[in-house]
């Protein structure tokens, strides 16, 4: 994450030369790792969108979701399972189990939240496409093939 930065020629009076200058913008711009590292950071630890958002300077929600809809749909960037079970999480005391479950199962929920969220978008767009264009787009259930 780093300041987006805006190339000016400014004219200095002292050489009569123009110089080019680099100045800092307010928004901050994000490499690919870095949007990956702040997706799972929001699936897996369990703050709000705002939290996140705040936390990075994100403009807005629709950014962080965007980066969402791309990165997850990369399975190979953000597996939705875990790795397996290594020696040292055996060790682990029951408390600690626990409480990782429970980090488990609200990432599952929020992972379940956003796929509920792209069904009924996909849904609605399918609506949509069908009253525009007066076409069927659904299957009819009963029908042969």
């Amino acid at each position: 994450m780093k300041h987006k930065t805006r190339t000016e020629r400014v004219y200095n009076e002292a050489t009569g030369w123009y110089e080019t200058r680099e100045v800092e913008l307010k928004g901050y711009t994000f490499t690919d790792d870095d949007r990956i590292l702040i997706v799972r950071e929001y699936l897996e630890s369990g703050v709000s969108a705002e939290k996140i958002i705040k936390k990075y300077h994100i403009s807005s929600r629709s950014v962080l979701f965007s980066w969402m809809d791309k990165f997850l749909n990369e399975k190979d960037l953000l597996p939705l399972q875990q790795e397996s079970i290594l020696d040292e999480d055996m060790a682990k005391t029951k408390d600690e189990r626990l409480k990782e479950k429970d980090a488990e199962i609200k990432r599952l929920r929020k992972a379940l939240e956003l796929e509920k969220l792209r069904s009924h978008a996909y849904s609605t767009m399918i609506d949509l496409a069908e009253q525009t264009f007066n076409i069927p787009v659904r299957k009819k259930s009963g029908t042969k093939q």
